[in-house]
């Protein structure tokens, strides 16, 4: 898939999370490859559809500027990686868009489990079609939500989402859910959860809050939307709740946030949680 091969490093002697050491890296394409490649998908509008050979057989993709970010995020800075003792772990992936994080870690791990959930009908075709040869990947045309049909916002690219509570946004279609707690309680042990959902973070955990116990590492995008009660102090008190470390780091750069943050899609803060069960819990 990725044409090149997962390979044994030197483990680091530890690292910001407490002595995690990472001990993999993915190789793929040359440094200038990556590049350029990059740099032509950057160029392409929004929303256009797009193949790119960073990959072998060739990945579909539904939006080159979007893919640019994630293939920096996932497979340049391997921000999905996480510890693990077993070579065979389970994997949740909750919005997963194309399939770039599943793809890596059926990559650093051929035996693991990947759950795959993207409720998004174009973006779930395209998931499919990057996942075929993946033994290891389940995928569901569903989100991760209360267990109802939802009221779902395709914007197309990787910020679809579910409507929340009376909004009202035109040209919603309806989706699928499936409850946290129903997956937890059938998959048992998590080694790692990712929560990608575009704001329907904090639904998705506290439906599932009496099972966080079997989630090992969890990573979490939260989404303030501006106008509403921000919730991310009721996020991290739950993942303590749990016995889970975190670690937040915010994509941006605000020079004077104190005198107003740009509003993006309604969201005027976006966060990054990367979470960790702490020894003894």
């Amino acid at each position: 898939m990725l044409g090149g091969k997962v390979t044994k490093g030197a483990a680091a002697a530890g690292d910001s999370q407490g002595g995690r050491a990472h001990s993999t890296r993915v190789r793929g394409p040359s440094k200038r490859q990556i590049h350029v490649e990059l740099a032509r998908l950057r160029a392409l509008r929004r929303g256009e559809p797009a193949t790119t050979d960073l990959f072998k057989p060739p990945l579909r993709l539904v939006d080159g500027p979007s893919f640019a970010s994630q293939y920096e995020e996932i497979f340049l800075w391997e921000c999905y990686d996480f510890p693990c003792d077993t070579p065979s772990p389970t994997i949740v992936d909750g919005g997963a868009n194309i399939g770039l994080a599943s793809i890596w870690w059926l990559a650093r791990w051929p035996k693991a489990r990947v759950v795959a959930f993207e409720p998004d009908p174009g973006v779930f075709e395209v998931l499919r079609w990057n996942t075929r040869f993946l033994e290891g990947a389940e995928i569901h045309q569903r989100a991760l939500g209360t267990g109802l049909a939802a009221a779902f916002w395709s914007e197309g690219a990787d910020a679809g989402r579910l409507i929340q509570g009376d909004e009202v946004v035109a040209d919603s279609i309806t989706v699928q859910t499936t409850r946290l707690s129903e997956l937890l309680l059938r998959l048992g042990k998590v080694e790692m959860l990712k929560l990608d959902v575009e704001g329907a973070e904090m639904d998705v955990l506290e439906e599932a809050e009496d099972h966080l116990g079997m989630v090992e590492n969890i990573f979490v995008e939260y989404h303030s939307f501006a106008g509403k009660r921000q919730r991310l102090g009721d996020l991290l008190l739950l993942l303590g709740r749990h016995g889970l470390r975190f670690h937040l780091e915010s994509p941006g750069r605000r020079l004077h946030p104190l005198c107003g943050v740009p509003v993006d899609r309604g969201i005027d803060l976006q966060c990054n949680i990367f979470g960790w069960r702490a020894p003894g819990t």
